[in-house]
């Protein structure tokens, strides 16, 4: 059987995570998080960083042992079976959904403020968050492989305009800076840090891409790690500096309920449209190329569910003409529409982290259940000290997301349970 080509090195890798990390969760989340957490906003940032890091270590040892497309679902499923592993596959459904709506949301959100502003309505929100994810739907049936050629350009473009973001915020902080207003940290207490945690744990979504190229990786055991740490770091210290530059340039009770912050601060900033334009358009940016690989997800775990007789077959139906995973495509896009109902981005992006965290907290298990039956290219180092403090800190995050993303979460998976026992008792 042919190899997969070790074509990676850790420059590669680097870029790889970087361009699945850096994405809406920084242009629609932050200030969010800001309104909650305050000025220690930027620690929020840090502690989600840090178990973000920690599951893709773990990631990375199970993906180069389990090679089988499906990652977390596969992992659970090997190690408690397929109830277990169902489960993981439906909320990871659902997150990715969810996950769309909230992308679209934020699209709209920057597309409607700087082009739009005199229609700034929820209509024209609505109709815009609608036709964005009906254009990823299409793009996901029809042209995904010519959008992929796009993605390393998109990167470059997201990483100069942030950057550009962070030397324009000192050089206007240089001269207007009011320590006042990082005072005091905790405006809200340690509490309000952690809820902010949870949720801008959302921004680093993506970065398991890493550890699931170990098998593709020159040295896998010396560069998996080692790209993480450099990912994660580069990630983690960008984040902080914009959380920074957005809680010192303006009050941070302003923010709570702007769902395009970095918009908002460049025009506190200066009111040069250039300006303005390239921080909306590489906004813009980051949030269609993030749709696109989120309606993918979605469209391809159900695809994946379907095959392992989880779902309806009609999910797996593969269309003739452009080799799509058709229905699954539409059904997923349509889901994705009609969370828009829910309308609180807060939440929508509070129900993500939720089933994401869920997700790697399973999947930490599945690596302590295998460990002696794997025989992995990439160890984990410090083991079982890693996945016990990850453990532990998912496990917090959880507890201090908001009550309605926990309800939804807790319900969705008593659905999810229901399902699997009527598809099981029919079979």
């Amino acid at each position: 059987m042919p190899k997969l080509e070790k074509k990676f090195d850790i420059p590669q890798l680097i870029f790889l995570g970087i361009a699945n990390i850096i994405g809406a969760g920084i242009y629609v989340v932050g200030g969010i998080a800001a309104g909650i957490a305050g000025p220690s906003v930027i620690i929020s940032f840090i502690i989600a960083g840090i178990i973000a890091t920690l599951t893709a270590l773990v990631i990375a040892e199970l993906s180069s042992a389990i090679t089988d497309i499906g990652e977390s679902y596969t992992y659970s499923k090997k190690a408690f079976g397929n109830y277990i592993g169902f489960i993981v596959g439906f909320i990871r459904l659902l997150s990715s959904i969810f996950s769309t709506t909230s992308v679209a949301i934020g699209f709209s959100a920057y597309l409607m403020t700087f082009f739009f502003s005199t229609y700034n309505s929820s209509f024209f929100l609505y109709m815009i968050s609608i036709s964005v994810i009906v254009l990823s739907c299409i793009l996901n049936i029809v042209g995904i492989s010519k959008m992929i050629k796009f993605a390393t350009i998109l990167t470059i473009f997201k990483i100069f305009a942030l950057s550009f973001f962070v030397i324009l915020g000192f050089y206007y902080l240089i001269e207007n800076f009011d320590p006042n207003k990082l005072i005091p940290p905790f405006p809200n207490g340690f509490k309000s840090t952690l809820e902010a945690s949870s949720l801008v744990f959302f921004a680093y979504i993506g970065f398991q891409t890493i550890a699931l190229a170990s098998e593709e990786t020159k040295n896998p055991k010396k560069n998996i790690p080692l790209a993480i740490f450099f990912t994660m770091l580069f990630c983690s210290i960008l984040y902080v500096l914009i959380s920074l530059i957005q809680v010192a340039s303006v009050h941070w009770y302003e923010l709570k309920n702007v769902e395009y912050s970095l918009l908002y601060i460049t025009r506190k900033i200066t009111d040069n449209y250039i300006v303005n334009l390239l921080i909306t358009s590489s906004a813009l940016a980051a949030m269609l190329s993030v749709l696109l690989t989120t309606v993918y997800s979605s469209s391809r775990i159900a695809y994946a569910l379907a095959k392992d007789g989880f779902l309806p077959s009609f999910f797996k139906k593969i269309n003739e003409k452009y080799k799509t995973p058709l229905y699954s495509v539409i059904i997923s896009s349509l889901l994705s529409i009609f969370v828009l109902t829910i309308k609180n981005l807060s939440t929508l992006i509070s129900f993500v982290s939720f089933g994401y965290l869920v997700i790697f907290l399973i999947t930490h298990l599945s690596l302590m259940k295998l460990k002696k039956k794997i025989r992995p290219k990439f160890e984990l180092p410090f083991y079982p000290s890693i996945p016990i403090i990850s453990i532990f800190l998912i496990i917090v995050l959880l507890l201090f997301l908001e009550n309605t993303a926990k309800i939804l979460g807790i319900a969705f998976i008593l659905v999810g349970t229901l399902i699997y026992f009527f598809l099981t008792k029919k079979k």
